[in-house]
C-alpha cells in the first residue's frame, strides 16, 4: 500500500509517498480502505516539528492524518463490522504505526463507526475529530437546554461543530464572526452574531445584558472574553498551549484523544452524520489525489476557506 510520508520535519516538500505492507487487524482491530483523510492543523504541527517532543519514542517514517473515511477491508476477532461496510474514523498519528494518510488503516473498532451505504464519504470525513471535540467540550460545560454558551471563532470547523450541537440540545450559543460569516454562523445554530474582535465585549453586553454560563473557546482568545462569562462558570481550552487563566472560572482542557477512546462517542458521530445534523465541510477545489500531498499540505496551510483540505485516496 501506499502512504503519505516524511523523514524529517520541514515544509512540504519532506512529503513522500512510499509503499508499506497492508496491517492485518489483531482481535478488536479493523482494518479500513482509506477513501479520504483530511489534512488538519494538527497534521501540519506534526509534519513541521511543532509535535517533535511528543513524537521521541517514534521512529521515522511518520504518517500524519487524525480521520478518515473508507470501507471495512477486514476485521479482527470480535468486531462485527463487516467489509465493504462505509465507515468514518479516528486514529492517534503519533504512533509507530501512524496515522490516516495512508491506503490502508488499522484501527481498534472503537474508533470506527458505520455510517449508510451512498455517504459521501469526502465530506463525511471532514467531521470526527472536530465533532468529537465539540461532544467532549459540550459534556465538560454541563450545560443544560436554555443556558448560554460563549463559543469563540464559530465560523471555524471546531466552532461550528459546536454550534450546531448546541442548538441541537437546546443550548443557546453566541460567536464572534466576521460579516462574511454571519450568515454562515447563523446557518450553524448561532443565535447572536458579534463582532470578530473590536467591539465584542460592548456587543454581548448589549445583547444579554449579563454573563454567558460558559464558555468554548475555538478561536483560542479565551483570556480576553472570559470576562463575559459568569463567576463559577466552565471555560474550554482547545489547547494546552493557549490556556484560559480567569481565576474566576472553572478552567479546562479539551483533548481529541480523550473522545477518540470513547465508542459511544464515535459511535454518535456515525449517526450524526448519518441524520446530516453534522455537516462535511470541505474546501472548494479542496479534494486532492494522495499523490499530490505536497500541494494538499502547502494549500491546507493557506486555506482561509471555511472547510479542509482532503487527500483522496480511493474513489
Amino acid at each position: 500500500m501506499k502512504s503519505v510520508a516524511f523523514h524529517e520535519y520541514g515544509d512540504s516538500s519532506v512529503l513522500q509517498v512510499i509503499e508499506r505492507d497492508i496491517p492485518s487487524p489483531a482481535a478488536g482491530e479493523v482494518v479500513v480502505e482509506v477513501v479520504a483523510a483530511p489534512v488538519n492543523p494538527t497534521d501540519l504541527m506534526m509534519r513541521d516539528g511543532k509535535q517533535a517532543a511528543m513524537m521521541t519514542e517514534l521512529t521515522p517514517p511518520y504518517i500524519a492524518g487524525m480521520e478518515f473515511s473508507g470501507h471495512v477491508h477486514a476485521v479482527g476477532e470480535g468486531v462485527t463490522l463487516k467489509p465493504g461496510q462505509p465507515v468514518i474514523g479516528v486514529v492517534n498519528p503519533r504512533r509507530q504505526a501512524g496515522g490516516a494518510h495512508t491506503q490502508y488503516v488499522c484501527v481498534p473498532a472503537g474508533q470506527v463507526a458505520s455510517v449508510p451505504e451512498g455517504t459521501d464519504l469526502v465530506a463525511a470525513a471532514t467531521v470526527p475529530m472536530n465533532a468529537l471535540t465539540a461532544m467532549l467540550s459540550l459534556e465538560l460545560t454541563g450545560l443544560k437546554a436554555g443556558e448560554l454558551l460563549l463559543v469563540t471563532g464559530g465560523a471555524g470547523m471546531l466552532g461550528g461543530s459546536v454550534l450546531q450541537l448546541a442548538k441541537q440540545a437546546g443550548i443557546r450559543a453566541a460567536t464572534n464572526a466576521s460579516e462574511t460569516d454571519a450568515e454562515l454562523v447563523r446557518s450553524l445554530g448561532a443565535e447572536t452574531v458579534l463582532p470578530r474582535s473590536e467591539g465584542l465585549s460592548e456587543a454581548f453586553k448589549a445583547a444579554y445584558g449579563g454573563e454567558a454560563d460558559g464558555l468554548i473557546d475555538g478561536a483560542l482568545i479565551g483570556d480576553h472574553v472570559s470576562h463575559l462569562v459568569k463567576p463559577g462558570g466552565v471555560a474550554v481550552a482547545l489547547r494546552k498551549s493557549n490556556p484560559v487563566t480567569d481565576s474566576r472560572l472553572k478552567c479546562t482542557y479539551v483533548s481529541v484523544l480523550d473522545a477518540m477512546a470513547r465508542p459511544e462517542m464515535v459511535a454518535a458521530v456515525g449517526e450524526h452524520i448519518a441524520k446530516g445534523s453534522l455537516a462535511g465541510r470541505v474546501a472548494p477545489d479542496g479534494v486532492v489525489p494522495f499523490s499530490e500531498a505536497q500541494a494538499a499540505f502547502t494549500t491546507a496551510e493557506k486555506n482561509t476557506a471555511r472547510g479542509r483540505v482532503v487527500l483522496r485516496f480511493a474513489d
